[in-house]
C-alpha cells in the first residue's frame, strides 16, 4: 500500500481539502451502487469539514448511511460525544435521514457497546464490510480512531469493535473503537492532521512508511483502497520536501 501525502497551507485548508474529496467520492460511489458509507472521526479538524460537506452539491444523502471509527461512552447529546458534533455539523444541516445514522452507542457499559455497534454492522453490511469513504484523524501520540499506543486493542483480529482505554489526561477515558482488519475494509481512506503539536507523531508515521520503525497506531492503519493523508504546512514543517509538498 503506498500512502498519498497531501501539504495543505493551513488547517482550515485541510478541513476544505477533507469534505471536497469526501464529496466527489460519494458522488462517484453514488454513480454506481444505490446505497453508500461514509465512516466518520471525532476531533476538531473534522467540525469545518462537516459543516462544508454538509453545503455539498449534487450528494443524494437519501442514499448515504454514516457510521463511527469511535466514540467516548457518553450519553448522545454530551459535549465530548462525536455523534454530537456530527449532528450539529452534518447529520442535522444535510438532513441525513435517521434511518441512515448508525451511531456507536456511546451511553451503553463498554462492553455491551461493542457487541451492539458489531451486531449492527453485521446486520446493515453482512460479511462483506466495506466502508466507501473512512475518515481518520491522528493524535498527538500517534493514535486514531481510540487505538492508542499500547493498548490491547492493538493486537486485535477477530472482534469489529472493542471497548477501548484513553490515556488518564483525557477528559473521557472510556472509548468504544473500530478494530484494524475493520479499518483496512475502505474504497478510500482520507486522514486529517494539522499543527505541529502533531510533528513528531507524524514523522514516526513517515518513518514507518519507510521501513525505518513500527511506528503508532496511525501508521498501522493499511486499506484495501486508496489512503490519503491531508496535512498543513506546519505539521509538516521539515518533514517534507517541495516535491512532496501537494
Amino acid at each position: 500500500m503506498t500512502a498519498e501525502i497531501v501539504v495543505l497551507p493551513t488547517a482550515r485548508a485541510v478541513a476544505e481539502a477533507l469534505a471536497d474529496r469526501t464529496a466527489a467520492a460519494l458522488r462517484a460511489a453514488l454513480a454506481d451502487e444505490p446505497r453508500v458509507t461514509l465512516c466518520l472521526t471525532g476531533g476538531s479538524t473534522p467540525v469545518h469539514a462537516y459543516e462544508r460537506l454538509a453545503l455539498a452539491e449534487g450528494l443524494d444523502w437519501e442514499r448515504v448511511h454514516v457510521f463511527w471509527g469511535d466514540e467516548r461512552c457518553v450519553p448522545p447529546e454530551h459535549a465530548e460525544s462525536n455523534y454530537a458534533m456530527a449532528r450539529r455539523t452534518l447529520l442535522d444541516p444535510a438532513r441525513v435521514p435517521e434511518s441512515n445514522v448508525h451511531k456507536m452507542p456511546g451511553n451503553c457499559p463498554p462492553d455491551e457497546g461493542a457487541q451492539v455497534y458489531e451486531q449492527a454492522l453485521a446486520q446493515f453490511f453482512g460479511d462483506d464490510l466495506r466502508f466507501d469513504v473512512l475518515h481518520l484523524g491522528m493524535g498527538d501520540d500517534g493514535h486514531t480512531a481510540s487505538l492508542f499506543p499500547g493498548s490491547p486493542a492493538l493486537d486485535e483480529r477477530d472482534r469489529r469493535v472493542v471497548p477501548a482505554l484513553a490515556p488518564a489526561s483525557a477528559a473521557v477515558r472510556e472509548r468504544l473503537t473500530l478494530t484494524f482488519p475493520v479499518l483496512s475494509r475502505a474504497r478510500l481512506c482520507l486522514f486529517a492532521a494539522a499543527g505541529a503539536g502533531k510533528r513528531d507523531a507524524f514523522s514516526d508515521v513517515l518513518d514507518a512508511y519507510d521501513g525505518e520503525q513500527a511506528g503508532p497506531p496511525a501508521a498501522r492503519v493499511t486499506v484495501d483502497g486508496d489512503l490519503t493523508w491531508l496535512v498543513d504546512r506546519e505539521l509538516a514543517q521539515g518533514l517534507m520536501t517541495d516535491e512532496d509538498d501537494g
